[in-house]
């Protein structure tokens, strides 16, 4: 049987014989919505609270816009918002980084759909940066209950109304990808997102769990209600509006508008309906991130193999498609995560249960997984030496993957997981 799997830009097809496929997971098949820019303007028409045209009128606006690492309609979410502004006094536009790259040619142009949206809309009054996590002049608001210092860029502070476009997604420590991640990480300094980034190493801080999500048994996750609470103390008494969506494969699942609780709930229910599987945990797996953005770099590649960890037996193995164009990481990243995975893993989950340094959580996760399993089989751009540094086995051919298993084994039980970055899977 002939399985496509998403690598990069297009597919690549794996022969597999039909009494050894399992399954092949992908998020569930959902109706899409026909009319994405009409879906867009329904939702702002009917929001959770307020009507944002209501809530901006003579008020200084702050606009949250995701990065180029978030594969979302920008153009439609930024001209859905833009003319609703016209009666602000003020509007600040912000792509919201993180810690991501700052000076990017994809973010260049969402600052270009962002002035081409705004002059159409003739905004009279309006600003546009992309976040510097490093930038000099940030405002300290104080720390949250769980001590992490609240810095944040200046930009961001002070105004009437926070208007957050967001796509979501479940996440491996945050839970779900969602509004709160444009404040922190989103436009906070790089000490902020590493003392909230060390709370990844908390177990409880997993995919699946929200402060938000509307099991109450499904609240606790620690690192995501810091999130919440850094977003509370940056917003203070101003309004939050909150357009958000989940997408799959450059189209409309779901949208809506107004309050985040809300919004962001529902967004939840929706994920868990279509992107979330229990299933029997199976000895080799195969796994790919969705192709690119999703699989740009083997930093960002890896949220796949995290929310898709679940699925393989202790000592199984995994084939991970992933193409890694852009090498091993952000440069940023580099020295914390790829780096730090090139060490015995041991060494690699001892190291990081002293001080924790950003980026460090990720080759924790990767160790664990690596001393769980017997191989991780990776087939990628990046060359052999890169790959096996860091304790995965390259390989050139991932067909010979799956014929080696079916020698070993012919009964050898396989599970595909596609699109692995935006499903949460969990073992029955």
């Amino acid at each position: 049987m002939r399985v496509p799997v998403t690598y990069g830009d297009g597919k690549i097809e794996l022969e597999i014989p039909e009494e050894s496929l399992v399954d092949v997971i992908t998020p569930r098949p959902t109706e899409f919505v026909p009319d994405l820019e009409a879906e867009l303007q329904r939702v702002l028409d009917n929001p959770h609270g307020p009507h944002l045209e209501d809530l901006v009128r003579s008020k200084s606006v702050c606009v949250l816009v995701e990065d180029h690492t978030r594969d979302e309609p920008h153009e439609e979410l930024i001209n859905a918002v833009a003319p609703r502004l016209r009666d602000a006094n003020v509007v600040q536009f912000i792509v919201t980084t993180g810690s991501h790259v700052v000076d990017h040619p994809l973010n260049h142009r969402i600052v270009e759909l962002i002035h081409k949206a705004a002059r159409a809309a003739r905004l009279h009054n309006y600003r546009v940066k992309i976040h510097d996590c490093y930038e000099e002049g940030m405002v300290d608001l104080g720390r949250t209950s769980r001590g992490t210092p609240v810095l944040v860029n200046g930009d961001a502070v002070g105004h009437d109304v926070y208007v957050v476009l967001a796509d979501m997604k479940a996440h491996y420590f945050a839970g779900y990808s969602n509004a709160l991640k444009d404040f922190l990480p989103g436009v906070c300094a790089f000490e902020t997102i590493e003392a909230n980034h060390s709370m990844a190493l908390d177990a409880r801080s997993t995919f699946g769990t929200h402060p938000y999500h509307p099991d109450p048994a499904r609240r606790d996750n620690p690192l995501a209600d810091d999130m919440r609470e850094a977003m509370e103390m940056i917003t203070r008494d101003a309004r939050v509006f909150t357009l958000s969506v989940v997408t799959s494969g450059g189209r409309l699942v779901w949208a809506d508008a107004g309050e985040p609780c809300p919004v962001i709930a529902r967004g939840i229910e929706v994920l868990d309906e279509t992107s979330a599987f229990v299933v029997d945990p199976v000895p080799r797996i195969v796994v790919s991130p969705g192709g690119y953005p999703q699989d740009k770099s083997l930093y960002h590649a890896q949220r796949a193999l995290e929310l898709t960890k679940n699925a393989v037996l202790d000592g199984g193995e995994i084939l991970f498609i992933a193409e890694c164009r852009d090498g091993v990481a952000p440069e940023k990243a580099v020295e914390n995560f790829y780096n730090k995975l090139t060490a015995p893993l041991d060494e690699v989950i001892e190291g990081i249960r002293g001080k924790y340094h950003l980026y460090e959580h990720k080759a924790y996760k990767f160790a664990e997984l690596l001393k769980r399993v017997s191989a991780v089989k990776m087939y990628t751009r990046l060359d052999r030496e890169t790959v096996e540094a860091a304790h995965l086995q390259w390989v050139q051919d991932p067909q010979a993957v799956i014929d080696e298993w079916m020698r070993e084994d012919p009964n050898v039980k396989i599970l595909v997981l596609d699109k692995g970055n935006k499903m949460a899977i969990y073992a029955s």
